[in-house]
């Protein structure tokens, strides 16, 4: 049976292992590195919510704060598997309980490779829900329109610069394949990437470090 009954009782526990796991190490979070485990745009979070991810916005970098954590979580993760199975038990109800709504605490940590020995076994998946950092699907939707349009401009360059001699280049490189087709293939699997990207990046470092 799940101990955390609420949603701010699953971000306490996670929140507060978190923060002991960056003192233990030497890296201790500032306030307002501690006050974003618990952002979230739907689901219980702090009163000041708003001004502390308007200061994160400002002062911080957010791949560098989700590197941060993801490095802490890992490091729990492992030690949990070694010495604790109760700790680690806590760890994935607490993390269940705050899969059910829409938390920023959820993504930072469950991007966990769970094949990798150590690990508490939360992958990051496309049913993995609508949590997303802040302000990032924005950012998401503009680069995937950049991506699309500066694909449309290169061509449109190219065929103005070089004409017919431009798209005689084109049909040698794809031969009788679809033109429109492999544009919006290529520019979904870019999109697709840079989507995930955190996640790879996360899963990477974790393999590394297993080595």
């Amino acid at each position: 049976m799940n101990q955390f009954k609420t949603i701010k009782q699953a971000k306490d526990y996670l929140a507060n292992r978190i923060v002991a796991e960056a003192a233990r190490e030497g890296v201790p979070l500032s306030e307002t590195e501690r006050k974003m485990l618990y952002f979230s745009e739907s689901d219980w979070t702090l009163p000041d919510m708003v001004q502390v991810s308007a200061e994160f916005d400002r002062n911080y970098d957010q791949n560098e704060y989700e590197d941060k954590i993801a490095g802490l979580v890992l490091e729990i993760g492992m030690r949990d598997h070694s010495q604790s199975q109760t700790d680690t038990e806590a760890w994935d109800e607490a993390v269940e309980e705050l899969s059910e709504g829409d938390n920023y605490l959820s993504l930072l940590v469950s991007p966990i490779v769970a094949s990798t020995p150590g690990l508490h076994g939360y992958l990051p998946t496309l049913e993995a829900g609508p949590v997303r950092p802040p302000h990032d699907r924005l950012k998401l939707w503009i680069t995937a329109l950049a991506i699309l349009f500066g694909i449309i401009g290169l061509m449109a360059i190219g065929n103005w610069l070089f004409g017919a001699r431009f798209w005689a280049v084109i049909d040698w490189f794809l031969g009788d394949r679809d033109h429109f087709g492999l544009i919006v293939l290529l520019a979904v699997a870019i999109w697709f990437l840079w989507f995930i990207r955190n996640d790879l990046k996360i899963i990477v470092k974790g393999l590394m470090r297993r080595r």
